[in-house]
């Protein structure tokens, strides 16, 4: 309180802070850094939620490749299931065209055999031929053969009919290389034309005997 003339002037008592030098601009700027930072924080990301988030996109990716996965694996399964039948497929048809090319081959070959089989039956050259010796006891031979009548099974051919032939077994026991295993069927089979030699020489024997005979019938005579 001062007196100034007539006058009281009253004066407010000076505060704490400027007794003791305080600093308002400095107040202020802690003031402000604490709004600034309660801002900041307000508008800075929540990295819980971030991660949450970071987390969710990295299992959708996970599942969106899991899923890629399985559609590959399954279209590579339905190509690998194509590409196998195909192969089965390809596979039998080089089967079967082996057994066709086979069975082809078989019969022409066969039919080759009888060709020359044929051939050789007629081939009677001299040129081709070794160890020529006359046949001698024809008659005997032809007397152990044992010619018979049989019909052909229905499975074989000419089964209809009444055939003139040997049986193998009998004929390989007199002719024993005139006897031969078919290559096919693996049935014994016979060259009836060794037989044929035999009914010639036979034959001749026999008109041997005859004039022989005559002779001496003839000297009996006189």
């Amino acid at each position: 309180m001062r007196f100034a003339g007539s006058q009281v002037k009253i004066e407010p008592p000076p505060m704490a802070s400027a007794r003791s030098g305080g600093n308002y601009s400095a107040a202020a700027g802690v003031v402000d850094v604490g709004n600034t930072f309660t801002s900041m924080r307000a508008k800075a990301p929540r990295y819980d939620q971030l991660s949450a988030q970071a987390m969710q996109n990295q299992s959708q990716e996970k599942q969106a490749a899991m899923n890629a996965e399985a559609t590959v694996t399954s279209a590579g399964m339905q190509a690998y299931g194509a590409g196998k039948q195909s192969q089965m497929q390809a596979q039998a048809a080089i089967e079967s065209a082996k057994i066709q090319a086979e069975a082809s081959k078989q019969s022409s070959m066969m039919g080759a055999i009888g060709s020359i089989g044929g051939a050789l039956i007629g081939l009677s050259d001299e040129s081709t031929k070794t160890a020529i010796e006359p046949i001698d006891s024809a008659l005997e031979k032809l007397r152990e053969l044992k010619p018979v009548t049989f019909y052909y099974k229905p499975e074989f051919k000419d089964h209809t009919r009444k055939h003139h032939g040997f049986i193998a077994q009998e004929f390989e026991q007199v002719l024993p290389d005139a006897t031969y295993v078919d290559a096919i069927n693996k049935k014994k089979c016979i060259d009836t034309g060794d037989v044929i030699a035999l009914l010639v020489r036979g034959n001749q024997e026999l008109q041997f005997r005859i004039t022989r005979l005559e002779a001496k019938l003839a000297l009996q005579a006189v």
